[in-house]
């Protein structure tokens, strides 16, 4: 069965998770208190899931996820937080949380996350990298590209000063040399010009598989909002119900009261 490891500094947290939701399901289940041993204990078991806290000691959960990225190791992951915001769900989404979970939650949010976080993905946090990396060679190029036109503009206008300074007498040695050279700064910017078509083309790859997992983010925030509107609901049942139950309170200690004051005239 998949190993699950719960980075969570509350340890009735622990104990709830573990002992109700994970190994009765038959998972094997590994702990840690803080996110530095979180961290070992990644590279130590090398587990097939992350449950883990936003807030912990010593490296907060989101930044466990982003030193793991560093790493090159990407491991499925469901974050917890008692007070989350929508800013803080999404970098969560972007570093490769499958889930995002606000305390507290029930048993069945918890399995219904656990199935989303097995699930095979669209796509994985590499396509972000991979488009990292190409927005950044992409700058690179584009920058020595217009160096490199500039230069070669340069040296045309340079050819032509050469040409019509040399009307009258021409040395044909320095004209071939500047010819040679203009014709090697044209090859070069031919040549930038063809790495960075390529360039943009594994860009627009990368692009793709970004915008299938930004759609995942976004199907996940919607079904988001729904807990969060049930929660709203039944938060709004609950308050009718508190009511209810106090007005029948008033009721029957106000029976009660006229029932003791007609008992004893009915005595008498």
């Amino acid at each position: 069965m998949p190993k699950v490891l719960i980075i969570e500094d509350r340890r009735e947290n622990i104990v709830f998770i573990a002992n109700n939701i994970l190994r009765p399901k038959g998972y094997d289940v590994i702990t840690a208190r803080d996110g530095q041993i979180g961290l070992q204990k990644v590279e130590e078991e090398i587990p097939d899931l992350i449950i883990t806290d936003l807030k912990l000691p010593k490296m907060g959960g989101l930044d466990v996820m982003e030193e793991l990225l560093e790493r090159g190791i990407f491991i499925p992951t469901i974050v917890m937080t008692f007070h989350g915001t929508e800013e803080t769900a999404r970098r969560a989404l972007r570093l490769g949380a499958r889930d995002y979970l606000i305390k507290p939650f029930t048993m069945e949010e918890m399995d219904d996350a656990l199935e989303r976080a097995f699930r095979p993905p669209p796509t994985t946090p590499e396509a972000y990298r991979q488009k990292l990396d190409a927005e950044t060679r992409i700058a690179s190029l584009e920058e020595e590209l217009g160096q490199t036109s500039a230069l070669l503009a340069e040296k045309e206008k340079q050819l032509e000063r050469f040409q019509q300074a040399s009307a009258n007498y021409v040395d044909k040695d320095d004209l071939a040399k500047a010819a040679e050279q203009a014709k090697a700064w044209e090859d070069n910017n031919v040549r930038l010009n063809e790495v960075l078509a390529e360039t943009k083309y594994a860009l627009s790859k990368a692009q793709g598989r970004a915008d299938a997992l930004e759609e995942t983010m976004m199907a996940q925030k919607v079904e988001m909002d729904k807990y969060q509107k049930e929660a709203r609901r039944l938060a709004k049942e609950l308050r009718n119900l508190s009511e209810a139950v106090r007005l029948m309170s008033q009721d029957m200690e106000h029976q009660m009261n006229r029932l003791l004051t007609l008992t004893p005239r009915e005595e008498a």
